[in-house]
């Protein structure tokens, strides 16, 4: 009996949070990253021609495999230590901002990576947007 009433109090208090989040922020969707303070990378290739564009693995920029965490400072550090000869487009989603990113590996004047703030509330439009795009 007392694990029951435990678990609806719970549960209870959960969807208090969920329901004051959503509130806190009506503009934008609710997401758990907001409250975690995660912020995503989401990088692509242009399309080839005849091809189609492909998500960038994360070998090809020497990020690691089980990393939860991508600032546009972080991704600059790691193209600056890689020099990749790829051109990619990209988003980063998250508790620092939204960012457009553009990287061109190919470039006479060697690799830049430009970066862009996206106006609050754009991120996830964008990004959808983006998979749809790689369907």
């Amino acid at each position: 009996m007392f694990h029951a009433v435990v678990s609806i109090a719970a549960l209870v208090l959960l969807a208090l949070f969920v329901g004051w989040g959503v509130r806190t922020s009506p503009h934008r969707p609710f997401s758990w990253g907001m409250y975690s303070g995660s912020t995503k990378g989401f990088l692509w290739t242009p399309a080839e021609p005849g091809g189609r564009p492909r998500p960038v693995r994360h070998q090809e920029l020497g990020l690691a495999p089980d990393g939860h965490l991508l600032l546009v400072r972080e991704l600059h550090r790691a193209l600056a230590a890689t020099e990749p000869p790829l051109r990619f487009d990209g988003l980063i989603i998250g508790s620092e901002g939204n960012w457009r990113v553009h990287y061109d590996g190919q470039a006479q004047d060697g690799g830049r990576l430009y970066a862009a703030r996206l106006a609050s509330g754009t991120g996830h439009t964008r990004l959808v947007a983006a998979l749809r795009d790689l369907e």
